[in-house]
Order: structure tokens, then C-alpha cells, then sequence
């Protein structure tokens, strides 16, 4: 009944009158229900970031209930919609704290900009000294932060994660946009922009930021109240300014720093003269690593005063860096465990499941003992550290402290083949026994693959499965290919919300990519390339279930690609690139079409001049030709914000990659 009623006011003009007619009912339904769930939800912080975990219930249910909720408070409480612009003069103003922080004020500044660009009119920016919420002058008042009068109102922002915003209407003339934190506020900002002005950062720099022009702007009177599901939210190999801006504005905060990081706990050149016991025992002998060596050894964790020492250092760098919330107890790079026999007195003996030998006993152990001696002089830090190679496994004997969050690293795209992706899921499942709250370090490299690697769906699985089994922060080795088009904007909104619906994400993106007669050519253009990465790939000789992540230096993936695959890709992208209507769509469309010629000049120059096949009528000298221009293009790409590449292919390391 109450579905049907939705779907009947989404087609109507009589939508308002039908809800706000069946509120009363739908509301005290809801009452009930929840009266009944509270029974069955356990609140709890994980790191001092809210969140529910509900048990027995459903799911669905309980999201549809609220969104109820809100559509019956909405309808029931509607007044007038407030004008920013109209008759192309200015009908509001922005307002900011009198002690407004310089961030603060830039946001500030985005939100005028962007008005002034979609509607021609630029909205005044003013302190609230200035202003007053009920000046009687007519203007829609925008407020912007913690001022005096958001101050005095019951918004319980206490309730929100810092990341988190609320956009409020208190009085008849007011909007709120309040955080927490300025980042809160600002990603408050960013949700205004796309929900009441249809903004969109599609991808980096202006040639990726959509904005709708507005001939009027009015803003419908409707509380949003949103923090993220996962507290931190990082993406890694961004290059330039612009890219870093677009991550912002999609929301990515790194709050859990995570690093190879026990090289600079006991640095070799200071601690081989001072504490050689420190270092590990291999094949008999004590190793001590050279000065400046960062990886391929690991202390030996249960070397005399050890645990003393690391909480010294790290209590000092605390002392150093106040800002500081979190530290790292990453191991270093590469093995080189120590082979003593303390330390082998603490492994089961056997092998993890990425075929390593697990030490993550005794490693862990040494985590804990020195958190605990931190935390007796700095309560309020958490720490990190890195769940890979031989401590992949969840500690057999250890329960990890609260305030300690491990990054199970995986290649989750390999999730692709069932039988990976249940032991994935097992994993994760052991891993949320031992440990309070999870994260998840994944390699979602975009170059230097020689194709677009799209998994959009596989993707959005699991996200929501790692939520749901208590995973709370990300980190991802993105390294972006723009070329791959809504990967990483669909990566970031499902982090900030992974129940969002990835095919209307998707939609959406084409849509105000390069607009609506286009949209349907550009998306049969990543369906082919998502098909080819999850249908064909994972019964191939190049898939490997057992490794961290898939071979991206190895493309002998390109042996699967059929010469139609090519030519169906470029008619797609010109077909879309002719259906722009407007000079921005043109520009995007332009964009993923000459990131595409680089896929199609690698792709090609394999197949004639590697695996020897030949399209009918075409030369040795053509692929010669096509190897040479993906050099060009990359050399070309260099110098551009967006389609330059982080890993280039030419590499010294990278030797496959060159044919």
C-alpha cells in the first residue's frame, strides 16, 4: 500500500496532498516497528565514529522506514521554497563566522562561484557580523559554519561523524550548513551544489564539473543530515592539484594514516650501533640493514626492551606532532622476518592463505604491548597497521586492542572468481573477530593497465559486504587513468554510502557527462570493457588466485581482446562524442575518446607485433606505427591534468610492458 501511494506520487501533481494524507498512519506503523528494532540494535563507537549494527532485521526495511520518515516530516512541515536568484538578481546571501578559518572562507567561495556560474548572479558573501537571521530585508540567509546563530540552535551535529553535515531550515528565511569539523562543512557545501543546483565533479579540473544553468534558483525546504559509512576514505597516486581538488569534492578523507613505517621506529643508521638486537636473525646471523634501507627486514619483535623503546619514540612523536591522531605500526616492505627462537617459538608453524608463513602472532602480540604503553600517556590515539604477506592472517592466539585498526591488502577486483571471493570473504570474517574495526587497503590501479579495468559492480558487492563485516576505513593504490570514466567518482560515493545504487550512480554520471542523447553510447562503452574484465578474465592463465593482487606489470590479459572489441569501442565513443550537444559535453567526450586512443594503440600494437595476429588489409608497419603512438600519447598526456599517468608503462621495472 505504501509503495504503491510512493510510486503514484512520483507520477502526480497531487503528491503532496496523497502523503501528507496517509502520514499519520505511516508514521505510527513506524513507531511500532521501530520500538520493536530498538530491542535489536547495539549502538556503538568504533574509534569515536558513531554507527548502528543492526542484527535480525532487515535491512531494507529499516531504510525504507526512515526515507519514510523523512518524506512524511517533509510533507507535514513544507513551506515555500527559498530563491537564491530570481528575475536574475541576487534574493540571497552567504554568511560566515566572524572567526571563519581561511578553508572555511574557500568553501565559501566554491558555493559562490559555482551559483554565479550556473545562474549568471553572484550571491554576496558577508560575516555575520553583518547579517542578522531576521534582518527583515527579504534575503534567503545561507549559513555557513559555526556562527552565533547556528550556535543557538538544536542541530545535534554532535550526533554526526566530523565528516558529517547537516543542511537545516530553521525560521522562514534561513538555510544551514553545518559540520562538526570545516571539512564537514564543507563536504555539507558540495552535497548543496549537487542535490539543489545539479553539480556534478565528474571527473578533475573544469573540463569535469558540471554545472546546470539555473535561469532561477530555488531551494525546496528539506533537511539532508548525512555522515559517512567509512571514516576514512583515501585514494593514492593522485598528481596535481586538480585531481586532489576532485577527491575533496567527492568526499575522500584520509583519517587513518597508514605507511611502511618501522624503518623510521628504529631507523638502522642510529639503532644498528645502539640496539643491534633490535634487528632480525636470518639463516643463523644477525642482519643489520644498511643506513637509509626502508624494507626487506623487519625487527625482531621479541628482542629485550623492544616493546619500551618503539612507545618512547612514538610517545616523542606525539609530543612532536600534537595534530597527529593516529600512528603507524606498518611493517616494512618486502619479508625478512626474524628467524630466531623466540620468535619461532610464537608461529603455528604452517603457512597463511597467500601461501607466506604466518608470524602474525608474534607480531601482533608486539603491537599490543606497545599500544598499551602509548595509550597510558596519549588515551585518544588509534594506530594502523598493514594485514599482508605473513601477517595476512588473523593472529590464533591475539585479540587485537580496540584502538588498533589492521588494512587487510587485497586486490578485490580478483573477487571476480567465486571461489577467491569466498575465501575473501572468510578472511575478513576472521579478521572481524580479532579486531574491533577493520580496513581495507586495496589496489584499484587505473594505469598502468593497458585498458579501461572496470568493475563497477563488483566494486559496489563489496564495499557493502566489508561494511558490513566491519570494515570502517579505505585505502586504495587508485593510480587513475581517466580513461577508466566513472570508476573512482563511483568508488568514492559508495565509501561515503555503499547502499547507493550503483546502476543510478552510473546513469547519472553518463547523463551529466555528456548529456542524455549520448549517455546510452558512452555507457555500452564501459559495459564492454566490465564484461571483459569480469566474464573473461578470471578463467584465464593470467588470473592468479593466490597473490596479494593481479599481475598489472604482466599483459597477457590483451591476449583475450578480439580486434571487434577495438573497433566497437571507437565506434561507441565517436557515436557519443557526435550526440554532444554542448561544448562542455563535446569536451568530456573528447577526453575519454583520446584516453582511449592510447588503449587502442597498446591493445593493437600486442596483437600484431606479440601474439602476431593482423586485421585484414593492415601492415607490420601499421603496428609498428601503433606501438610508437601510445609513446606519443603517453609523452603527450604528461603535460595534461587529467589524462597524464601516474605509472607510466616505459618504467624501467615495467619490461613487460614493452614490446
Amino acid at each position: 500500500m505504501v509503495a504503491r501511494t510512493m510510486r503514484l506520487a512520483c507520477d502526480t501533481g497531487r503528491a503532496a496532498q496523497s502523503l501528507a494524507a496517509i502520514c499519520p498512519s505511516i508514521l505510527v506503523i513506524c513507531a511500532i516497528r521501530l520500538r520493536r528494532m530498538n530491542r535489536r540494535i547495539e549502538k556503538h563507537r568504533i574509534l569515536g565514529v558513531p554507527s548502528l549494527r543492526l542484527r535480525g532485521i532487515s535491512r531494507r526495511f529499516f531504510c525504507i522506514l526512515l526515507s519514510l520518515i523523512g518524506m512524511c516530516s517533509s510533507v507535514a512541515h513544507a513551506k515555500e521554497n527559498l530563491p537564491l536568484v530570481d528575475d536574475d538578481r541576487s534574493k540571497a546571501m552567504i554568511i560566515l563566522p566572524a572567526n571563519a578559518s581561511k578553508k572555511l572562507a574557500e568553501s565559501a567561495l566554491v558555493l559562490q562561484t559555482i551559483v554565479g556560474r550556473s545562474t549568471g548572479v553572484e550571491l554576496p558573501v558577508a560575516l555575520e557580523s553583518a547579517a542578522e537571521a531576521n534582518s527583515g530585508d527579504g534575503l534567503t540567509r545561507i549559513w555557513i559554519g559555526r556562527t552565533t546563530y547556528t550556535s543557538s540552535l538544536d542541530l545535534r551535529i554532535e550526533d554526526l561523524d566530523e565528516d558529517g553535515f547537516i543542511i537545516s531550515f530553521p525560521g522562514n528565511q534561513n538555510i544551514v550548513i553545518l559540520g562538526p569539523t570545516d571539512l564537514g562543512t564543507e563536504f555539507g557545501i558540495y552535497e548543496f551544489l549537487e542535490r539543489h543546483v545539479g553539480v556534478r565533479f565528474l571527473m578533475p579540473g573544469d573540463v569535469g564539473t558540471h554545472v546546470p544553468r539555473h535561469p532561477a534558483l530555488r531551494i525546496p525546504v528539506h533537511e539532508v543530515r548525512q555522515s559517512p559509512a567509512f571514516f576514512s576514505r583515501h585514494l593514492t597516486g593522485l598528481r596535481g592539484e586538480a585531481q586532489h581538488t576532485w577527491a575533496r569534492r567527492n568526499r575522500a578523507h584520509d583519517r587513518a594514516k597508514l605507511d611502511h613505517n618501522l624503518y623510521r621506529l628504529f631507523p638502522p643508521t642510529e639503532y644498528t650501533r645502539t640496539h643491534p638486537q633490535f634487528f632480525p636473525v636470518i639463516n643463523g646471523k644477525r642482519y643489520l640493514p644498511p643506513p637509509g634501507s626502508r624494507g626487506r627486514w623487519q625487527p625482531c619483535f621479541t628482542a629485550p626492551g623492544i616493546v619500551e623503546e618503539a612507545a618512547k619514540n612514538i610517545c616523542e612523536y606525539f609530543a612532536e606532532h600534537p595534530e597527529e591522531r593516529s600512528y603507524s605500526l606498518g611493517v616494512n616492505d618486502g619479508s625478512g622476518h626474524c628467524e630466531c627462537d623466540r620468535c619461532l617459538a610464537k608461529d603455528p608453524g604452517k603457512k597463511n592463505y597467500v601461501g607466506r608463513n604466518d608470524v602474525s602472532d608474534r607480531y601482533f602480540e608486539w603491537v599490543n604491548a606497545v599500544v598499551e604503553k602509548v595509550l597510558l600517556k596519549y588515551p585518544e590515539k588509534f594506530f594502523t597497521c598493514y594485514a599482508y604477506s605473513e601477517i595476512a592472517q588473523p593472529p590464533f592466539n591475539t585479540v587485537l586492542h580496540p584502538r588498533i585498526i589492521p588494512f587487510i591488502t587485497y586486490d578485490r577486483m580478483k573477487w571476480i572468481e567465486e571461489s577467491t571471493e569466498q575465501e575473501g570473504h572468510q578472511i575478513t570474517k576472521a579478521w572481524s573477530k580479532k579486531a574491533r574495526a577493520l580496513g581495507w587497503y586495496d589496489y584499484t590501479w587505473g594505469t598502468p593497465y593497458c585498458l579501461p579495468r572496470v568493475y563497477f559492480h563488483k566494486m559496489a558487492e563489496y564495499l557493502r559486504f566489508g561494511y558490513s563485516n566491519g570494515v570502517r576505513a579505505l585505502l586504495s593504490e587508485a593510480h587513475p587513468n581517466w580513461g577508466e570514466g566513472p570508476k573512482l567518482y563511483l568508488a568514492l560515493r559508495l565509501q561515503w554510502n555503499p547502499a547507493a545504487d550503483v546502476d543510478a550512480l552510473l546513469s547519472d554520471w553518463y547523463l551529466n557527462c555528456v548529456g542524455a542523447e549520448a549517455a546510452g553510447h558512452l555507457a555500452e562503452y564501459y559495459r564492454l570493457w566490465e564484461a571483459f574484465w569480469t566474464q573473461r578474465i578470471p578463467g584465464s592463465k593470467w588470473f592468479t588466485k593466490k597473490e596479494q593482487y593481479l599481475r598489472f606489470w604482466d599483459p597477457s590479459y590483451l591476449t583475450l581482446v578480439k580486434f571487434e572489441d577495438i573497433r566497437r569501442s571507437r565506434a561507441l565513443l565517436e557515436e557519443t562524442l557526435r550526440n554532444t550537444r554542448t561544448e562542455e559535453q563535446r569536451a568530456r567526450a573528447g577526453l575519454i575518446l583520446r584516453a582511449f586512443e592510447y588503449y587502442e594503440a597498446t591493445a593493437l600494437s600486442y596483437l600484431g607485433l606479440v601474439v602476431g595476429a593482423r586485421e585484414p588489409g593492415k601492415t607490420f608497419e601499421y603496428y609498428l606505427e601503433m606501438n610508437a603512438k601510445r609513446t606519443r600519447l603517453l609523452d603527450e598526456f604528461q603535460s595534461d591534468p587529467v589524462l597524464i599517468h601516474p605509472a607510466r608503462f616505459d618504467k624501467p621495472k615495467y619490461t613487460m610492458l614493452r614490446w
